[in-house]
């Protein structure tokens, strides 16, 4: 078998990585030390070690990065980095004891489970109604904040591309890379609010609204351009199945599902109709989202994060859902998504020429947002403290550039 996929591989003119993993592996059962053992070679034993451990240096990190005011996001990406080949794991004898080759798919999946079900959780948080009107002000914000600095750091990329000398695959990401830093995802600012404690305040509520407006702009493009990835030829019409399954999927979720929800679970009923039958229910429904979404084309993620958003918030479902998620989502299954990313963080392969025409694009983008939040912000009379503050929130990086910069690498 292995013959004829090689012979494939050759056959199309591509590079095959063929991954050989002995099928005794998954019978061998874990081995206690006083047996002379290693409890290691059991793949369910070792996932518990990578898990603990990940979650245990994270937390250690964020309690030295708390008073620095940095986010937990920056010390769970950290937690990674400490097992990845940028620190533990430049050892090649601590990276196949610690984390194998053959265990990566396992955490992976893993992982990908965290990140499905922080998505839903954050949507859940979420009025929909905010996305879709947002205010006069938060709306002149948000969509100044994402085509003003989509549009320069942009062409700030393609100018780099054509006067600095640089490596094929930086040239080809460097647009992707200036697209990334100029969305702004209403998910990582909701969670950064949170952390602050400032989610209340008029700069938080703006923040928050101009944050959703701007996703919202954002968001649909990117399932316009996944939609015509997916056409299956170059007729100008061929991108409208994807797109319109696209459609009818929001559809079925905001004009079927969520009444449905409304009328089966109102705060008359109190939060004891929500049992343990209707949480299992919810989840199964955030799987088969996630399935969904993958079958039309879209990034997994977008299901679930789709599905919080339909699900009423506030009592008896939503809270129930949120108290729910908090601990084991936020503490557990979020963190492991983070370090496996950086986990997959190698610095040492990151050369001086990258870092400088990266780091151009990054202080760029930054300035130019913070420019383009500031000048609406006063031209709506907010104080020029409550404008500058209000820039820097809507510059912050997270989860969700996180995962477009994991789906982009995957993609090649």
């Amino acid at each position: 078998m292995e013959r004829g996929l090689t012979h494939d591989a050759v056959k199309i003119g591509k590079n095959v990585t063929i991954l050989c993993i002995n099928n005794s592996f998954k019978k061998i059962p874990a081995k206690s030390i006083w047996l002379s053992g290693n409890p290691l070679v059991s793949p369910t034993t070792l996932l518990m070690f990578q898990l603990s451990s990940i979650s245990t240096v994270s937390l250690l990190i964020n309690v030295c990065f708390k008073p620095l005011g940095q986010s937990s996001l920056v010390s769970q990406i950290f937690g990674g980095m400490i097992f990845g080949p940028s620190i533990l794991g430049h050892s090649q004898d601590v990276a196949d004891t610690v984390f194998p080759i053959h265990s990566r798919a396992i955490i992976d999946v893993f992982s990908g489970f965290g990140i499905m079900f922080f998505f839903f959780e954050v949507g859940v948080k979420i009025d929909p109604y905010l996305m879709v009107c947002p205010g006069r002000m938060a709306a002149v914000i948000g969509a100044s904040a994402l085509i003003i600095t989509t549009g320069l750091s942009i062409g700030l990329a393609v100018f780099l591309k054509t006067s600095v000398t640089m490596s094929t695959s930086l040239q080809n990401s460097l647009i992707l890379v200036a697209s990334s830093q100029s969305f702004t995802a209403f998910p990582v600012i909701s969670t950064l609010l949170d952390e602050l404690k400032i989610i209340n305040t008029d700069v938080g509520r703006i923040a928050l609204s101009s944050s959703m407006f701007s996703f919202l702009i954002g968001f649909s493009t990117t399932s316009i351009l996944f939609s015509i990835k997916q056409a299956n030829s170059h007729h100008i019409y061929s991108f409208l199945p994807p797109f319109l399954s696209v459609v009818a999927f929001v559809a079925t979720n905001f004009l079927i599902l969520r009444p449905k929800l409304k009328k089966m679970f109102t705060q008359a009923m109190g939060p004891k109709c929500i049992d343990e039958k209707t949480i299992a229910f919810i989840f199964i429904l955030v799987m088969v989202s996630a399935f969904i979404s993958e079958v039309i084309g879209q990034h997994y993620i977008f299901g679930p994060l789709l599905l919080g958003l339909a699900v009423p918030d506030g009592p008896p479902l939503g809270a129930a859902i949120s108290s729910k998620l908090a601990s084991l989502g936020l503490a557990f299954f979020y963190p492991a998504y983070c370090a496996v990313t950086g986990l997959q963080t190698n610095v040492f392969d990151v050369d001086l020429e990258t870092y400088y025409i990266i780091g151009i694009i990054i202080i760029f983008t930054f300035v130019v947002k913070l420019i383009a939040v500031i000048l609406p912000a006063l031209c709506f009379n907010l104080p020029i403290k409550e404008a500058v503050v209000l820039a820097l929130i809507l510059n912050a990086r997270g989860i969700v550039e996180l995962t477009f910069v994991n789906l982009w690498k995957d993609g090649k």
